[in-house]
């Protein structure tokens, strides 16, 4: 099976809550692991010369969490063998403005470990900062879940 990996970076638990339903999706098509970036290290993934990616970007003060990107940028240092798949999604308690994602796609496009990204990703809202989301956020998350399925074929 092809070997993917979620990282997270949460505080409050809602990326990380995402991350294992979204690895509860995948994990009869993939071998998934889950983990917070304060566990791991970009070279424990490189072990594992992983097929795809999936990184949640907390939003955090109007942009993407500075420390998940500084994560993926070491990433691609760690890297020998490029990524063939990555995707992404966001958390976030604010009226969602699209330039908060924007800093993790620059991220992405600069790295040279990536050999494509997923055109789409997945942005849920939660009603507070300690969530929970708001209300159809679980159905926004199997859709993602079957384009994450197509995407990563």
């Amino acid at each position: 099976m092809k070997k993917i990996w979620i990282i997270h970076n949460s505080m409050h638990g809602n990326s990380e809550k995402i991350s294992q339903q979204l690895a509860e999706g995948l994990k009869d098509s993939y071998d998934v692991s889950v983990d917070s970036i304060k566990n791991i290290s970009p070279e424990d993934i490189a072990k594992d010369e992983p097929y795809g990616l999936i990184i949640a970007v907390r939003i955090v003060a109007f942009g993407s969490d500075k420390e998940i990107r500084k994560f993926t940028n070491n990433l691609d240092k760690a890297i020998t063998k490029p990524i063939s798949k990555v995707a992404y999604f966001s958390t976030h308690a604010l009226g969602w403005k699209k330039f908060f994602i924007k800093g993790m796609k620059k991220t992405l496009e600069k790295i040279g470990c990536v050999e494509e990204v997923c055109p789409e990703y997945l942005e849920v809202k939660m009603q507070g900062p300690e969530g929970p989301a708001v209300e159809g956020a679980d159905a926004k998350i199997e859709n993602f879940i079957s384009t994450l399925k197509e995407f990563m074929k």
